[in-house]
């Protein structure tokens, strides 16, 4: 899979349609009926909109079928659910698709018939809040996965633009050496390899230049979008990483002992055992925060109108949406710096907490969708302002 970063959240977030569906569907990695179940599941929801749009009567039925049409070809494409995440989330418009597999667990279905993406689901992919990366230090390959709690799943790195095997690398020195018949000590890989093998210390810097040059490729893939980062391998190779690199999401506690592919599930229940505790510490964090900013005039839970217009402008330093909230309906005029609450969705209009989530994360804020628990306030969304408002 591939990282779904916040330039393709904002980018995704700018688009709009007279019609724009969005569809968010459970799936499962591994199958015993050959996915039925899953492109069942996703048939289903999609016969659902189409009798929705066809009752609602606002939409031509050339219109609703060229819409639908790119995702009722997916049900006859197995290769495409043959490599399924735990979500799959699909946008279509104008006849387009854009499709993305997440490792995000849902008990059931749902969609958005409007104007606009709907992207409240895809923020805990672009959040940290329980989400962080693996990177497995093994000299063989190294390998890279996004976890949550519940999931893991590994992102697959492309060998032409990042260097993931120092062993290979090594040989292919040493093969070039002979070649040359330069032997002795020859460059730095010849000397981990070599016929001296080299001392300890040689070895270390070795495999230091092996680090620089891997996570210089690595860390602008990460930087797309940060998130904690747990190292796993032997205690030996930790040091020598955080050396060679400049990534500043580094947690401070790893995952110790030589794995391989065959460790994921492994690595996954180590790490989490490791970062668990970091999540629930951030996740307090955000609720003291929220009360010292609102005692000093600087939050707020309960005025609606008051987030809705911070949001629009930029005001808003981090949004907690509850995951539980329902859809708010209604529009903001620009220009009068006003916002109109419906009590249902009108014309296609859009969710207003969604629009606010999207706007805070183009302004550099950030967004949590939260557990009911972990919200500050019984309230749909909480926000931090970046000054008095």
């Amino acid at each position: 899979m591939k990282i779904f970063n916040r330039e393709g959240f904002i980018a995704l977030s700018q688009k709009e349609a007279d019609l724009f569906i969005s569809i968010y569907t459970p799936t499962t990695r591994r199958s015993t009926d050959a996915y039925q179940k899953d492109i069942l599941t996703f048939k289903n929801t999609l016969s659902e909109i189409e009798k929705k749009l066809i009752e609602e009567d606002s939409h031509s039925p050339q219109e609703i079928s060229r819409v639908l049409e790119p995702a009722k070809t997916l049900l006859a494409d197995f290769s495409f659910w043959q490599h399924n995440s735990d979500m799959l989330a699909v946008f279509l418009n104008d006849g387009k698709i854009e499709t993305f597999k997440l490792p995000w667990e849902i008990d059931a279905p749902n969609y958005f018939i409007g104007l606009k993406p709907m992207l409240l689901p895809m923020i805990p992919e672009i959040t940290d809040d329980g989400h962080y990366y693996i990177l497995l230090l093994n000299l063989d390959q190294i390998r890279l996965y996004e976890a949550t709690r519940n999931v893991v799943q590994e992102i697959l790195i492309d060998p032409e633009k990042v260097a993931v095997s120092f062993t290979t690398e090594e040989a292919l020195d040493e093969n070039q050496d002979q070649l040359h018949g330069q032997g002795g000590i020859g460059n730095a890989g010849a000397m981990f390899h070599g016929h001296d093998g080299g001392s300890d210390e040689v070895k270390k810097v070795t495999i230091l230049n092996y680090f620089h040059r891997m996570t210089n490729m690595l860390e602008p893939l990460l930087n797309s979008n940060p998130l904690p980062l747990v190292l796993a391998g032997v205690d030996y190779l930790i040091p020598i990483f955080k050396e060679a690199s400049n990534y500043n999401h580094i947690y401070n506690q790893h995952v110790s002992g030589a794995f391989t592919e065959n460790h994921m599930m492994d690595l996954h229940q180590k790490s989490w055992e490791l970062i668990a505790p970091f999540f629930t510490e951030e996740r307090i964090k955000r609720k003291e925060n929220f009360h010292t900013f609102k005692s000093k005039g600087q939050a707020s839970s309960n005025d609606y109108i008051k987030i809705i217009k911070a949001g629009f402008t930029g005001a808003i330093e981090t949004l907690l949406v509850n995951e539980r909230h329902q859809h708010l309906f209604g529009n903001y005029d620009r220009e009068n710096h006003e916002v109109k609450i419906l009590e249902k969705q009108d014309n296609g209009m859009h969710c207003l907490i969604d629009e606010v989530a999207a706007k805070v994360i183009a302004s550099k804020g950030k967004v949590y969708l939260t557990e009911v628990e972990d919200m500050p306030e019984d309230t749909q969304m909480a926000a931090i302002f970046r000054y008095p408002i």
